[in-house]
């Protein structure tokens, strides 16, 4: 398992499969570096394997590793032509099993055990329907469509010995499926102008129920077993839900629903009434015959939970039927809460953040949460039983979770979980976090960054939400002076240049107030109006021939001393970099497209042909010297980096990441510097 050649070599499914026979550090090691980026070496050649698992020992820091697996030969593929000098691992996570991709941003993932096997289950925005088996990773049937829009609600159930899911979508249909044979068996509708918008399963005397959320404040509980008849078991005014569990409660199936107004309430799925905490001296709500007149139960039916309200809607509910002791995961936009479903009451004190997602098991015996947080997550695992966060986080995902299931395979204590990343990711629980190249930090978020020479003294400047800039002394690391002030929201752009031949630092934060300083006084640069470089259309600031310039997103470049418009503005939009180079102003296109173009400032003419070969947007670029050359690097939603030689339109080498690639650098000695995910990497030309 060490043996760096079958790694790159070897058949990705049998290396996969074969990972869990590791025994000791080392090959323990070797798995987690292949595991890192398993979704894209699935799909991927041996050329791009060797870069990614490379790129993958260095982010965990066993250079040995990393050097072995660059220097496996591959005598039918061209060599690399570059080498990971060093990368950082953030973004790591030795208990991720499978990252899995998806052709669209997930919406909502489940889970389902049967006969010890086990099936993850994803619903995507493009309306398809994808399934795997989490121990292996290995996907199962093709994927499958029946819903004219995205799909909004799933869930997963066993039926007669068989694997099923339920998917609702934004074309108001709810579907069943056979997750064996890989198509529909079966269909619901909540009436001809209504929609369900949310969907749980429950056991309900032995025999599987779907229950349905739904637009017209109903909720809708549907025998499974009687596909055919498509007849409510169970019709109950919930008034409008905007979110949907299912639980065991003192041995009655119990659905809980969150609504808009802020309640968390309980509803006895065999008589559909609602449940009551002591105390509680409110009239019970009835159910409603699914074909009786329901005029006379309004007002019952919008009675609210008082001991389980919250001061905000309801958006997410996770609940576990075979929990022992029944809880509840409820959040809203503000705050994720803890309920004993049995008695009603709220536990411990609640977490503050947005939760897109949520699914709850049981882990070394004691209750544990798995919560996605976004925008970029990662995602919390809670011990319930202490009321506190006693493992560590999740990391890997690029986006906000929207979905999170919990299963049980083979022993395996597994979580699933999907996004707006476009991957679904399968974690061992009870796996043990290695340590990263993970380093302290004590500045809060950064948002942006640059570097500067002040008093012969090289510095690093950082802004971010905070509304604070703040310098830091490159060697040393430590801060240097108090943080600058003025700004009145989150610092999005700067840049260190030089104005009246004094080291300068020009900012501007969301609200578009642009501050210049000297960067040796700190003072304020005045007698420079900043009025023209307020506009939302101007997408960086740069410097051109020790000048501070404004450059909008169509290209066009303004000169912050002279007040005027300078160059010529080229005839693609989507600008990426500015840079001075052997005497000439260049200016390289192409943000959000596929190709990218370099042209010269003063002419408006383009440097050479257009650089294809990207295969999704183009989301960073930059232009250096490379061994006395210009070079153009741009990397891409696609996760590739590609290298050209402008004049010619040559490409002289290209490196695969297993993330989108958001930002780009070319040093000043030619090696690449590459923001990818939440880590970056250097890069060395071979």
């Amino acid at each position: 398992m060490t043996e760096p050649g079958w790694l790159v070599e070897g058949d990705p499914e049998q290396v996969a499969a074969a990972l869990d026979g590791a025994v000791g550090p080392q090959e323990a090691a070797a798995a987690a570096v292949y595991r890192a980026s398993g979704h894209v070496h699935r799909d991927a050649g041996a050329q791009v394997r060797r870069q990614l698992l490379a790129l993958d020992a260095a982010r965990y820091g066993n250079q040995s590793l990393a050097r072995g697996l660059a220097e496996v030969p591959l005598p039918q593929e061209a060599d690399d032509s570059w080498t990971v000098r060093w990368a950082t691992g953030n973004g790591l996570d030795s208990r991720l099993r499978h990252a899995l991709p998806s052709p669209a941003g997930v919406t909502a993932v489940a889970t389902v055990v049967v006969g010890g096997r086990g099936f993850a289950v994803a619903g995507c925005e493009d309306g398809t329907l994808h399934w795997w088996d989490p121990v292996t990773g290995r996907k199962l049937g093709q994927a499958v469509t029946g819903h004219t829009g995205a799909v909004r609600g799933l869930t997963a159930a066993v039926l007669e010995g068989r694997p099923v899911a339920v998917t609702c979508g934004s074309d108001g249909a709810v579907l069943v499926w056979d997750l064996v044979e890989g198509k529909p068996v079966g269909e619901y509708r909540a009436g001809d102008d209504d929609r369900v918008i949310s969907l749980a399963t429950a056991p309900v005397e032995g025999r599987p129920v779907v229950v349905a959320g739904c637009t017209d404040g109903l909720l809708r509980v549907w025998d499974l077993a009687s596909l055919t008849l498509g007849r409510e078991l169970l019709t109950v005014r919930t008034g409008n839900v905007q979110a949907l569990a299912a639980a065991v409660v003192d041995g009655r199936p119990v659905a809980v629903t969150g609504h808009a107004e802020g309640a968390v309430r309980r509803w006895d799925l065999i008589t559909g009434r609602e449940l009551r905490t002591p105390g509680d001296d409110a009239e019970d709500s009835h159910p409603l015959e699914a074909d009786g007149d329901n005029s006379d139960d309004t007002d019952d039916g919008m009675r609210r939970c008082i001991t389980l309200e919250v001061n905000a809607m309801t958006h997410l509910l996770a609940t576990d039927p075979a929990f022992e002791c029944p809880v509840a995961i409820s959040a809203n936009a503000y705050a994720t809460y803890v309920w004993d479903l049995a008695t009603g009451e709220q536990v411990g004190e609640p977490a503050g953040g947005f939760a897109g997602a949520a699914a709850l098991t049981v882990l070394r015996g004691r209750p544990t949460a798995v919560i996605g947080f976004g925008p970029r997550g990662p995602v919390a695992v809670w011990d319930l039983s202490a009321d506190g966060h006693l493992h560590r986080p999740l990391t890997g995902h690029e986006g906000t979770v929207r979905g999170a299931a919990t299963a049980v395979v083979q022993g395996r204590h597994l979580a699933v979980t999907g996004g707006d990343d476009r991957s679904v990711r399968v974690w061992d629980l009870a796996g043990k976090k290695e340590p990263d190249s993970r380093t302290a930090a004590d500045a809060g978020p950064v948002r942006k960054v640059t570097t500067g020479i002040v008093d012969g003294r090289s510095v690093v400047v950082t802004g971010g939400p905070d509304t604070l800039v703040r310098i830091w002394d490159l060697d040393g690391g430590e801060q240097l002076g108090e943080a600058l002030t003025g700004h009145t929201a989150a610092v999005e752009m700067l840049t260190v240049g030089t104005v009246g031949g004094r080291p300068a630092l020009l900012t501007r934060d969301r609200h578009e107030k642009v501050q210049v300083r000297d960067l040796t006084t700190r003072e304020e640069v005045h007698g420079l109006s900043t009025s023209e470089y307020t506009s939302p259309y101007i997408q960086s600031f740069a410097t051109v021939e020790d000048r501070f310039v404004a450059v909008t997103s169509e290209g066009r470049v303004w000169d912050l001393a002279a007040r005027a418009w300078i160059g010529v503005r080229p005839k693609q939009g989507g600008a990426l970099a500015v840079e001075t180079l052997e005497g000439r102003n260049l200016i390289l296109t192409g943000y959000r497209a596929e190709t990218v173009q370099l042209w010269d400032l003063a002419t408006g003419e383009l440097v050479g042909p257009p650089l294809t070969g990207h295969t999704d947007k183009v989301s960073a670029g930059a232009v250096g010297l490379l061994d006395g050359r210009i070079v153009v690097a741009a990397g891409s939603v696609d996760g590739t980096v590609r290298v050209w030689d402008p004049t010619t339109g040559q490409q002289i080498g290209t490196y695969t990441f297993p993330a989108t690639v958001g930002g780009l650098a070319v040093a000043p000695d030619g090696q690449l510097v590459v923001c990818f995910g939440s880590d970056m990497a250097v890069l060395s030309p071979c």
